[in-house]
């Protein structure tokens, strides 16, 4: 959609959109949701800005809407300022508009009113929270990945304008960061919570390779190639499994998934449980056997709900619980003995106690459980590794690859995340000596007698 020129220059020219940009762009006016990238050097934030220029265009000469809002986002200040700002005073030309920073507007670009005065409000997300009542025809960010499902959930409900019936989010981002999860889950493996389901229709995601793009120069593509595979996989191939950043890049598909029912593990085995207590979060719940011959772990089974009453939460652990099993232990969150108030005496462990499910405190040592699950995931001697995961587990294979280091606390896992499933995995796991059992020395015998040549 081509919006109305004032120069000689074509609006092609002036963006100079690769196809895959225009094919982003063109989805604006189509779909709700837009995640454009997914990997380095397709011009993502460039796209972003113009995108959003074009949107408000478009706003003015379709519907005769003037002074329209718009936002365009980035996690921090310094981030804004440096992939936006400086870009935008660099690329916007003077007739197109201006950059101000004024009561009205705050930090914004405002058309020229011959395209409508739409404004661009530049705007960080160090606390989201604070554009709970705001309104915005449209939302831009800027690396999506970089903030929480929690955020988006706020930028979303401040979707609206008046006259608009289509406003419109979108989203330009690599793989990696603290939303690296539920972007993945939402845009590329398309599992939507109960509440997106009806809009699942209104997601679209346009890949943009580096190869996409034409104006990259041979410089750009010799540091890309000569990045390590992981980095290579995500910014050069688009490779959403791995990413810069990742908490446990030892984790593949390939060699910790195994297609198994749960009912084919031997009886014999031992058995553990592992509870992350939530509610508004979700309650999550691993089920680990460990071979007693080779000291594998198997992740069997798992529950991950929110919204559900300690006694819900209880009764739904036993319901999933076969008699068979050899339950040794039920490792829990050690804040479930908090009691609730000074008035109600009883905590979350009480309930489940009541409902016929002991638990036992778990370790909630963060750095020795991140070290446990790091070794897990390594070969054993028989070259298998150490934790193996049935494909069944579908939460806790979407969410625990998912996971992003601590950028404060680089051996621990971020924890803003959905490392539900993840801390329930770290409890089941409490008994499990952080390195394996050095073997003892052989003692000589004293009354084997050695001849000396």
């Amino acid at each position: 959609m081509e919006p109305t020129q004032t120069t000689d220059i074509t609006w092609q020219q002036l963006t100079s959109f690769t196809p895959k940009q225009v094919a982003a762009a063109e989805a604006m006016y189509s779909s709700r949701y837009i995640l454009y990238g997914g990997a380095r050097g397709g011009g993502k934030s460039r796209w972003l800005r113009w995108a959003l220029v074009e949107y408000l265009i478009g706003l003015f000469r379709d519907y005769g809407l003037v002074g329209a809002r718009v936002m365009l986002a980035c996690e921090t200040y310094p981030d804004l300022r440096d992939r936006q700002v400086t870009k935008i005073k660099l690329e916007f030309p003077e007739w197109l508009g201006h950059l101000s920073d004024s009561k009205e507007d705050g930090l914004a670009y405002r058309l020229a009113p011959d395209f409508g005065g739409g404004v661009i409000a530049l705007r960080n997300l160090d606390d989201p929270s604070k554009y709970q009542s705001a309104e915005f025809a449209a939302i831009g960010v800027d690396e999506l990945t970089k903030i929480s499902k929690e955020t988006f959930d706020i930028l979303r409900g401040s979707l609206r304008w008046p006259g608009v019936a289509h406003t419109v989010f979108m989203g330009a981002t690599n793989p990696g960061g603290i939303g690296h999860g539920w972007v993945k889950a939402l845009w590329i493996d398309r599992v939507f919570p109960p509440e997106l389901l009806p809009r699942a229709n209104e997601f679209v995601f346009i890949q943009s390779l580096p190869i996409d793009n034409p104006y990259l120069d041979q410089s750009y593509w010799d540091e890309l190639n000569s990045l390590p595979v992981g980095l290579r996989r995500a910014w050069v191939d688009g490779d959403w499994t791995v990413f810069s950043g990742q908490a446990f890049p030892g984790f593949s598909v390939e060699k910790h998934v195994v297609d198994m029912r749960s009912d084919e593990i031997p009886l014999h085995w031992p058995r553990t449980i592992g509870v992350d207590w939530g509610y508004a979060k979700p309650f999550a719940v691993v089920w680990l056997a460990k071979d007693p011959d080779t000291g594998r772990y198997y992740l069997y089974r798992e529950l991950y709900q929110a919204g559900l009453t300690d006694q819900q939460q209880a009764r739904l652990i036993r319901e999933y619980t076969e008699l068979s099993e050899r339950i040794q232990t039920r490792f829990a969150d050690p804040s479930m003995w908090a009691k609730k108030t000074q008035t109600v005496i009883t905590s979350s462990a009480d309930i489940y106690e009541q409902e016929g499910v002991h638990l036992t405190p778990g370790d909630n040592d963060r750095l020795s459980g991140k070290r446990k699950l790091d070794r897990l995931l390594q070969p054993l001697p028989d070259g298998r590794p150490g934790l193996m995961v049935l494909r069944d587990c579908r939460n806790w294979l979407r969410t625990v690859p998912a996971l992003a280091y601590d950028v404060t606390r680089p051996e621990d896992v971020d924890t803003e995340q959905d490392d539900h499933l993840y801390d329930a995995t770290k409890y089941g796991l409490s008994n499990t000596r952080e390195q394996p059992a050095k073997p003892k020395k052989p003692q000589p015998n004293p009354w084997l007698k050695v001849s000396s040549i």
